[in-house]
């Protein structure tokens, strides 16, 4: 059996680092996941969460060795121009789903219940609640 990307977005990050509100639910729908599949994310969700880790005075260090559990995804142009032209009206979550696709993403996995709304006619998103 084929291993299935799942990309997460970058409130499941923030959430799981921080140990926020919802930390127990999303962590226990990332080990819900399974083994087989790799757990994905974009090089734009993790410098928005360093740019949080700075800002709140942390050791960066940690931020990076948490990433290593993750396959970070990259960007480029493309992603733009299909996020450009697709965008619903939150150009970063249009940008989320371009770089998505691109891999070959399964599905992507959020807690933003408008999410699927705006996007969800291009990839299957799985809203957390």
């Amino acid at each position: 059996m084929a291993a299935d990307f799942i990309f997460i977005d970058t409130n499941i990050l923030m959430e799981v680092f921080f140990r926020r509100a919802k930390y127990d639910l999303v962590v226990t729908s990332l080990m819900a996941l399974g083994e087989q599949n790799i757990v994905c994310t974009s090089i734009l969700s993790l410098s928005t969460l360093i740019y949080y880790v700075e800002a709140k005075g942390f050791d960066k260090k940690i931020a990076h060795k948490f990433i290593q559990g993750y396959r970070i995804l990259d960007m480029n142009n493309s992603d733009y121009g299909w996020a450009k032209s697709n965008d619903q009206g939150d150009f970063e979550d249009a940008l989320q789903v371009a770089c998505a696709k691109r891999h070959d993403c399964t599905y992507l996995l959020t807690l933003d219940k408008k999410f699927g709304n705006m996007y969800g006619k291009y990839l299957s998103i799985h809203t957390l609640s």
